[in-house]
Order: structure tokens, then sequence, then C-alpha cells
């Protein structure tokens, strides 16, 4: 064929092609007889390469009226060739709801999976470093007082690493990581964002096995939670993922499934996970996340049921209780039981603030490094005397839920415990490092438990099982301290004791209502401490009952919907930490608003000159009182940004500089120092959240904690009068990670 006619077929439009050829089949280079009638080809590719796929010696033959070469009639196709051509066309006829349910299952197993695993490579490394420690200070490296500094120079150095990787790699490693996901979860995903970091996953694991390995007694279930978020963001940046990342309320709910995830596969209890991570996590909830969460801890528990099922770390073992229904009468110690856990976990939160305050304080001995090396070296020292002191502390709870008599530890020890773990997990919960409560509270709990059952077994006989109430306590001390139900659920996964159910659920509900009548949880308080910015939390000079013009900015920043490069360029350059502005007609009339990107994209392309001695700020502000948009500042998640705008669950936002003078729009219009007398119209987005003057403040409230925007304007008789942000309603401002 010459290059000519080989050209004109190149140009054959697609829809002629079709129209000639729509009932015979073309064969498309090897692979099995496809109808172009029924084969959308832009799907592959443009139309040009598109009509490129098709055979040009055929098409010459047959428009030149000749006989087609007998080569390009292919024979009978193989069976591989059959199977392959059909498996080609069953995917692309796959429905797309289908297609969408398979992607986020094949998602949420991923982040099982992973999760899971990640978990468990922690908790092994952490195993090994202890077997390391026992194994330098026993008696066979030069007698007690030896192994003595063995143990505690390796506590000093793992503890000090711990703190290291944190400062080194990321600061938002430090602590629980729970207050930070509620913060996302509740609309602060722009304020909190850097603690889903890969940095941040490898600060947490380090620091996480290197604490537990040094021996301070903090949990995991916590940096657990942390790490599953960090995985579940990770994954939906990648390509194959990539429709999670463009909907914020389904990222949202991806998130919410991997703070499940974490906690399933921390102690292998998928329902109790999924129903701990609505309680601590979640401002409200939304009843699709409840199967992603189930299907994705499922996955991770069955992760955690294979690798724990070795003998290469320590689990928690199931315990089996010899007694009957529990007699009426007895409920009543269990619930004065649960009173008192519900007293002792509003202590221990107590104490946990009054610690954090004396640190934030600067003093000279309240420096990262010299904090930690003291609190070690503490450690160290209180527990190397008892060997069980220093081990696992699921070894210490699998024996004080034994339902026989206590073999390794006596009643004195487990008072002693009780007295060196009690200060010891308050102050090492506050320090800079990544800690969890969950476990702490277990060994806490189980310990209060087991001496009030010897203590009722002394006075009532042996119709008391001690072992029981160990059990019992556990749960409703970790209510105290969490506030949420589930523990009681947790607690029958862990130790699958059911016997003790309802003494178990009356404990715990008592525990909850105590610890609420003294303060809140201990989550809740790490917000207020760390002042993480939390929606559902209402400042305290604002009432439900006042009304938005009471509260709201009056000055704020707008654009004309038609404007001239020059303008649009002053503003930009003038207000870099604004990442959005109001649109208004020339009488003042809100038309909906634009985000700084495209207003830069703007100025870009209908001037660049303008560019030649200035350089836009493209980024957004992280600065509250300045809120960004409801995407991402680097270019990477940008597809984040620009997904919110059509968001039903998000809408652009305005911002304005509290310190700064404010201009009105047509001062703003009017200064512009350039000489672009042309005018452009303003792109903009039409949904803004309005709200009027006249609106209660307590509805304004639950739209920001439902909606999760990051401001609202006031409009009167659709004129733009004000716009209201996060900070003139939530508690808490803006979010700190800082140490010494």
């Amino acid at each position: 064929m010459t290059e000519t006619k080989r050209r004109n077929l190149e140009t054959v439009p697609l829809d002629e092609v079709q129209g000639r050829h729509d009932s015979e089949a073309l064969n498309l280079q090897g692979y099995d007889t496809v109808s172009l009638s029924n084969l959308s080809l832009p799907a592959f590719g443009q139309q040009s390469e598109a009509v490129r796929e098709v055979d040009f010696d055929f098409l010459e033959a047959e428009q030149e009226g000749g006989n087609v070469p007998d080569e390009h009639f292919s024979e009978e196709p193989s069976v591989y060739r059959r199977f392959t051509g059909l498996l080609v066309r069953w995917i692309f006829r796959v429905p797309t709801p289908l297609r969408y349910f398979t992607h986020l299952t094949m998602f949420l197993v991923i982040l099982g999976v992973l999760s899971a695993s990640v978990i468990f490579l922690v908790d092994l490394s952490v195993h090994v470093l202890e077997v390391f420690r026992i194994w330098i200070s026993s008696d066979n490296f030069g007698g007690y007082f030896v192994g003595f500094i063995s143990y505690f120079l390796t506590a000093l150095l793992l503890c000090l690493l711990s703190t290291f990787a944190c400062q080194a790699l990321g600061k938002e490693a430090e602590g629980s990581g729970i207050p930070q996901m509620k913060s996302i979860l509740s609309g602060f995903y722009d304020r909190s964002k850097n603690s889903l970091k890969l940095r941040v996953l490898g600060a947490k694991s380090l620091g996480l096995i290197c604490a537990i390995g040094g021996g301070l007694p903090v949990g995991w279930e916590g940096p657990n939670v942390h790490i599953a978020c960090i995985i579940s963001h990770q994954l939906s940046r990648l390509p194959f993922f990539r429709f999670i990342r463009r909907d914020k309320s389904l990222r949202l709910q991806m998130i919410g499934a991997a703070c499940a995830v974490g906690l399933a596969s921390s102690f292998g209890a998928p329902v109790g996970g999924v129903l701990y991570s609505l309680e601590t996590t979640a401002s409200f909830y939304i009843v699709r996340t409840f199967w992603k969460a189930t299907a994705a801890t499922v996955s991770g528990a069955l992760i955690y049921k294979l690798l724990y099922d070795t003998p290469l770390v320590e689990a928690f073992q199931k315990t089996s209780f010899d007694i009957g229904v529990v007699d009426p009468t007895e409920l009543v110690l269990f619930a004065l039981l649960g009173i008192l856990m519900g007293c002792a976990g509003s202590l221990f939160v107590y104490c946990v603030h009054q610690v954090y305050r004396i640190r934030m304080k600067k003093l000279p001995l309240t420096n990262r490094y010299i904090l930690v090396g003291i609190v070690a070296s503490v450690a160290a020292i209180l527990q190397y005397p008892v060997e069980l002191f220093r081990l696992d502390p699921r070894m210490a709870i699998n024996e004080l839920f034994s339902p026989e008599t206590l073999r390794v530890l006596s009643p004195l020890q487990v008072f002693l415990l009780l007295v060196v773990k009690f200060p010891l997990v308050v102050v090492s919960v506050g320090l800079p490092i990544p800690a969890g409560v969950f476990v702490p509270s277990f060994l806490l709990g189980s310990c209060f438990g087991r001496l009030y059952g010897e203590l009722l077994k002394l006075i009532f006989g042996d119709i008391i099982v001690p072992g029981g109430y160990a059990v019992v306590a556990a749960a409703s001390f970790t209510t105290g301290v969490t506030r949420a139900l589930s523990c009681a659920v947790i607690i029958f996964e862990v130790t699958g004791q059911l016997r003790h159910l309802v003494p178990t659920l009356v404990a715990v509900l008592f525990a909850f209502v105590t610890g609420n009548i003294f303060n809140r949880s201990l989550y809740d308080t790490l917000i207020i401490m760390k002042n993480i910015p939390y929606m559902p939390y209402m400042r305290k000079d604002r009432t439900p009952d006042m009304k938005v013009s009471q509260v709201m900015i009056r000055e704020c920043i707008s654009i004309q919907e038609y404007s001239n490069p020059g303008t649009l360029h002053e503003i930009l350059q003038a207000y870099p930490e604004f990442s959005c502005f109001p649109v208004v007609n020339k009488d003042g009339y809100l038309l909906g608003a634009v985000k700084r990107r495209t207003l830069s994209t703007l100025v870009a392309t209908q001037s660049p000159q303008l560019l030649m001695n200035s350089k836009l700020d493209m980024d957004y502000g992280d600065n509250e009182e300045f809120p960004a948009s409801s995407g991402n500042m680097a270019d990477d998640e940008e597809e984040e940004e620009d997904d919110s705008v059509h968001s039903s669950d998000t809408h652009p936002t305005a911002s304005l500089n509290r310190n700064d003078s404010y201009v009105k729009t047509k001062d703003i219009n009017e200064s512009s120092s350039y000489s672009s007398p042309s005018l452009v119209e303003v792109p903009k987005d039409v949904s803004p959240l309005l709200v009027t003057e006249d609106t209660q403040l307590g509805r304004v409230h639950f739209m920001f904690v439902m909606l999760m925007p990051k401001c609202a304007y006031v409009v009167n008789g659709g004129k733009l009068t004000g716009v209201l942000t996060r900070l003139d309603i939530v508690e808490c401002g803006q979010s700190t990670f800082t140490t010494n």
C-alpha cells in the first residue's frame, strides 16, 4: 500500500468506518473477532488511534473491489484466544456499580491484610527486643548487678531512640494517634493531614518498637490505629484506587474503617474493633461505613489469627470459668466495682492532664530527651526486681485472668504491680513517644479486679471467682478511661468469656456514667491539651441560641464577577494566606466562590507578563484563620481538592485575616496599579454554604459538624454581609505537636 493511500485511510472518520462495517467483523491485529458496533473504541484511546488499529491492507483491498488476501482471515481461533476475547469483552461490559464494588472490596481486603501484617511485624520486633534484653540481663553475664546494668542501659538507649525517631521523622507520630484521627474525621483533614504521611508511619513504627521494647508501660492499640490510617491514606494515593481519593466522603469512610482495622488487628476482635472505632473516633457515623469497616476488620482479624497462632509472640489466652449463672445479688458487687473503676479511670485522666500541664511549662527537666531518659531510668529501676513486671503485659494479664489460684504472682505482688504501673503509665502516656493506653488500662483494671475478687473471696468463700472480677474490672476501667462501652465487647472477644456477660455490661455502664460525672475521656482530654481542632465541641463563649450576626466577621475580601487580571494578581499577592474568595456582582450580591488555584491559573493564562516580576502562590496556608480549601497543598493531591468542590458534603470556603485591615470589594478593585483594562469573567462555584444573619448558632454548628465546611457565607437578601469560619464556633484552635 502506498503512503498516500495509507494517510487517506488514517483520516477516515470513525463513524464512517463503523457505518460501512457495522454488520461485519474486523480482525484487530491477532485478537479475536470483535464488532465495531459493539466495541466502544474511544474507551481504549483517541479516535485516530482506534482507526490506526484497523488492518489497512484489508480496507484498501475492499475499497478497490479486489479480493481480500486469505491471510487477512484468521483461521479457527485457539481456545486461549477465544477465552481471552470473551474475558476482555466481559470486563468492559461489567456494570460500573459492580466494578466500583469490586475495587472497593479489594481496597478493604488489602487494607486489612497490610495493616495486620505491619502490626504483627511491630509486635514481633518488640518481642525480639524483650527476649534480647532478658538474655543479656540474665545471670549468665556476671550476676544480678551486671544484669541490672545491662537492662538499665538498653532501656535508656531504646527509649531515647524512640523519641529521637519522632523528632527526626515526624512529631505527629508522638502520642496515641487517635486524637488526630478524631480531628480528621470531624472535618479537619487539612489541619491534621501531616499525620498521614509515609514518614510518620516509619516514625510511629520505630518509635513504638523502641518504647515498648525499652520497658515503658505504654500500649500499642492507639499507634496501631494510626498506622492503619496511614496505610489507608497511602493506598488511596495509588492510581488504581484514585476514585477513593477523589471522593472526600469515601476517603473519610476509609479512614474510619482503618481505625477499626487498627484495633481489630491488635486483639483479633473484629466486632469490638468496629464498635470501638465508632465510639472513639466518629463525631457522627455514616451507616455505609459499617460494612466497609466490618469487611476490613474481618480480613485483618484473619491475618491476626494466622500469625498469632504461631509461637512467635505472646497473645491473650482464652479463659473459662466453671460457674453457672451469676446470682442477681452478686450484680450489686459488680455494679460497685464499675463505680470504683469509673472513679479510678477519671483519676487516671486527671493525672495525665496534670502531668502534661507540668511538661508544657518548659521547665529545665522537661526537655524531651531529659524527660524520657528520667522516666526510662525510673521504669527500669522499679521493674527489674520482679521478672513479670518487665515482661510482656499480656503475660501478667493472662495470669490475672486465670480462674485458678495465682501461680506466678502473689496478691502482694499484684498490689505492688498496681502501685508501680499506675504512675508509670500516667507519665509515659504524655511522653513525646508513640504511646497507647488500652493495654495498660487492661493491666491496671485487671490488677484492681483481682485484688477486689481476692478480698471478696476472703469474705464470702469459694463462691467468688477472683479471675472473673479481673476480667470485668479490666473492661470497666478501660471504659472509665476511654468512655467506650465497646470495651465490653472487646473483652468478650479477647478472652472468649461470656459467662460474665451481664456483670461486665453492668460494670461497664456504671463506669461510663461515673466517669462522665467527673471529666471527659482521655482522648478528648488529649485533644484539648494538644490544642487539636475538633468540631463537635462548641466554644465556651458561644451558646446554641446565639445568632450568626453576633459572631460573624462582617468585613470580608471579595472579588467582582468581572475583574481584570491585574486586579486579581494584586489580590493574590496581597493576601497569600487566603485559599478562596467569594465572588459578587457590582451590587454586592453573592454569586459563588473561587479558589486561589483557579485565580492563579486565570491570571497566568490571561496575562502571563504579570508573572515576569512576581510568582503567584499556588498553595494554601495552613493557619486556621485562613482556612484552606478542601483539597491538599501538594500537587499530587490536587485531585482531592478539585473533587471537593462538587462533593455533597463540602463546599469551597473563603477566609479572612483577623489581624489585617479589612478592605471592601470596591476598594480592592479600584486600587490595582496594573494597567490591564480588559475584564475577564471569574469562574466560580455556585454552591457555597450560605446562612442568614438570623440563623441560630446551634443549627449552624450542626451543619458544620455534618457537612464539614471550613466556613459559611452570611447573606442578607442575597447580599454578602460577612463570613463565619470554623474558629468562630469550634472550641479548640490550631493543632500543635510541639515539644521541647
